[in-house]
């Protein structure tokens, strides 16, 4: 079975803000958007938009899920896009916890629904995620789902 890993963020940070004030925004502004994106992103999940969930990603992308072999990479999450799909999704509990002005991990649970193939999927899963401010926008780095009982 393979289950989800998404990840995304694409925000816009005021250049000509001072120092002092762009850490302040850097470090209380991504909580609301990388939420925002996180569900933006199950939905493009759902829709089967792979071009939108390319864009969020890191071209250094890695996750791993339970139960895997090893790590996949942005190409592997893409291709999940063709094998699952998702009839229903609950995101709660969401945690953004800087690291540095570039970089936060985003801790979440997810309930989920679908088919892998034809069987069928019910999951609840605790997310952790790791996403960089590259350039203009954030991007997903690195995720790792963990099943919950």
């Amino acid at each position: 079975m393979k289950k989800l890993i998404v990840t995304a963020i694409c925000s816009l940070l005021p250049a000509s803000a001072a120092a002092q004030k762009s850490t302040a925004i850097r470090s209380t502004a991504p909580a609301a958007v990388v939420e925002s994106q996180i569900r933006k992103v199950w939905e493009d999940f759902k829709t089967k938009d792979k071009t939108a969930l390319a864009a969020m990603l890191s071209d250094q992308f890695r996750e791993v899920e339970e139960g895997a072999s090893g790590f996949g990479d942005k190409k592997v999450e893409i291709a999940m896009v063709d094998e699952f799909e998702i009839t229903t999704y609950t995101l709660k509990d969401f945690t953004v916890k800087p690291l540095s002005p570039n970089a936060v991990l985003v801790t979440y649970v997810a309930h989920y629904e679908g088919k892998a193939g034809k069987e069928a999927v019910n999951a609840n899963s605790a997310f952790g995620e790791i996403w960089v401010h590259d350039g203009n926008s954030w991007k997903g780095l690195y995720a790792q789902e963990t099943a919950l009982k």
